[in-house]
């Protein structure tokens, strides 16, 4: 006989979280039964089907989707047919309270492709390990104080022996903050970097200090490049067709990216704890795709090997969830693309981080809110509006809209106190390129001063001349990046 624990039991399980034990808290295993396959996952969606197709033709069955630790189990049987099995479970979940959602016995599964096809959505990985003779179908839930439980069972036989695969659906609630996004590091090198618990100071040095990675994750592949130009996927065009062909995105900037491989934990769960960290950190998602709408297999694994480091999801292209995000900053919008896949009981992410160098001079001069956000989110930021003469510290008229969002800035905040500090690249004598980026920042105060009425004692002009590059001297980008002007948010005498 097939013997039901207590729901109460379950209850507890279901707060405790997921212990690897043999069998679920709910249903022991059949008498001499045996483990063939056991698959534990965090936060899942799941289908269980709840009818049959309108046709022979059709193997697209009518599903509930349900969302919640999902356990799956497959037991081997020998001595009992099929039939006894299905007889047990049925009375024993309906003794227990549960409602019978769907069943069918046999024939009445449909042909041989309908029996297979029902079987495979709950059986691990669609394999039915060849039972699928002699098939019975049972979907079942019952509701309990912290949300319904479902179960999903289908038992076939095979040369003297059955196969049950069983699959438990738990409520489970919903976490949404085990990732993190630091806008503090979206402006150059911020001082300290904030730190989840569950991730060691090793492990969080190996990741970019704009986003943590998801508790439990490892690094498979990680690649960086100072300054690399990159094609983004930002179109859903394989929706449309079943061409391999994505409308990209082509960002340059330094680039950072990572694979993640972590088990126990559904791509959903990971996916929507990123899409909330980056909600929370004010990033525009510019494009998105989930499950179906990613395309087929093929199209899902060419979308997510097209963000990979190693240009390969591999097996982690099933239940795919893909977004790309943007977040504009004075030196020029930071981009994150994420891919994330499952593969059985184990999650991927495919995540890049690109952070372009392109000054947004235009949103700059008209936005001096967005130069506020910067100030308090990193105590400082470059203004790359403000252009000398070559060599001199002569403020050009080009720099008119730059100093306008300054100035406008410090009269609404009449509070606001800054240093102002000049940079240059690294070409000259050093002594030379200090005392010009002293003397361009002297310029720039008394540009400040003199044409829009700032009182001089909120503003202090300094020097750092090359020593603090934000970008490669070795390139004429780099070195173009690091002329620049710099405020620093000072602290009220």
């Amino acid at each position: 006989m097939v013997r039901l624990i207590a729901l109460t039991f379950l209850c507890v399980w279901s707060t405790l979280g997921l212990a690897r034990t043999a069998d679920h808290p709910l249903l022991s295993r059949p008498e001499g039964a045996t483990v063939v396959a056991h698959q534990q996952v965090t936060h899942e969606r799941f289908e269980i089907p709840v009818g049959l197709p309108g046709s022979q033709l059709n193997l697209e069955f009518p599903v509930k989707t349900v969302v919640g630790n999902l356990t799956r189990h497959a037991y081997q049987v020998r001595g009992t047919s099929s039939l006894a099995l299905y007889q047990t479970y049925s009375s024993q979940l309906t003794e227990a309270g549960f409602e019978v959602l769907f069943s069918c016995e046999r024939d009445q599964c449909g042909d041989l492709r309908q029996v297979r096809a029902l079987g495979a959505n709950i059986a691990i990985g669609e394999n039915l390990l060849g039972s699928w003779r002699q098939p019975y179908y049972l979907a079942a839930a019952h509701d309990t104080d912290v949300g319904t439980v479902h179960v999903g069972l289908f038992i076939g036989g095979k040369d003297g022996e059955s196969v049950v695969h069983q699959a438990v659906i738990d409520p489970a609630q919903e976490s949404l903050k085990l990732i993190k996004v630091d806008t503090s590091y979206l402006r150059e090198a911020p001082a300290t970097q904030a730190e989840e618990p569950e991730i060691s100071e090793s492990e969080r040095a190996r990741d970019h200090p704009l986003v943590s990675r998801y508790p439990g994750s490892r690094i498979r592949e990680r690649r960086h490049r100072d300054y690399e130009t990159f094609a983004v996927p930002v179109s859903a065009e394989s929706r449309i067709n079943s061409g391999m062909n994505f409308e990209r995105l082509d960002l340059t900037g330094e680039l950072t990216q990572h694979y993640y491989e972590l088990d126990g934990v559904s791509s959903l769960q990971v996916y929507e704890n990123y899409r909330s960290a980056l909600d929370a950190a004010d990033f525009e998602i510019i494009f998105e795709c989930k499950l179906a709408e990613c395309g087929n297999s093929s199209q899902a694994r060419t979308l997510g090997a097209q963000v990979s480091p190693t240009g390969n999801v591999y097996n982690y292209y099933r239940k795919p969830y893909y977004l790309v995000g943007k977040r504009r900053t004075l030196s020029g919008p930071a981009y994150v693309a994420l891919f994330v896949g499952g593969y059985r009981d184990s999650t991927a992410i495919q995540q890049v981080v690109i952070e372009t160098r392109e000054a947004e001079v235009d949103l700059v001069a008209v936005n001096p809110d967005l130069l506020l956000q910067e100030l308090e989110e990193a105590g400082r930021a470059s203004i790359y509006g403000i252009q000398f003469d070559t060599n001199k510290a002569t403020v050009t008229q080009e720099s008119k809209p730059a100093l306008d969002s300054v100035g406008k800035l410090l009269k609404e905040q009449s509070k606001l106190e800054l240093y102002v500090v000049g940079h240059t690249d690294d070409t000259g004598p050093v002594e030379h390129n200090l005392q010009l980026s002293q003397d361009r920042a002297r310029a720039v105060v008394q540009r400040l001063v003199n044409d829009y009425g700032i009182d001089a004692k909120r503003l202090h002009a300094a020097g750092a001349g090359p020593y603090s590059p934000t970008a490669n001297n070795a390139t004429d980008e780099g070195r173009e990046q690091n002329r620049r002007v710099e405020l620093v948010k000072r602290l009220v005498q």
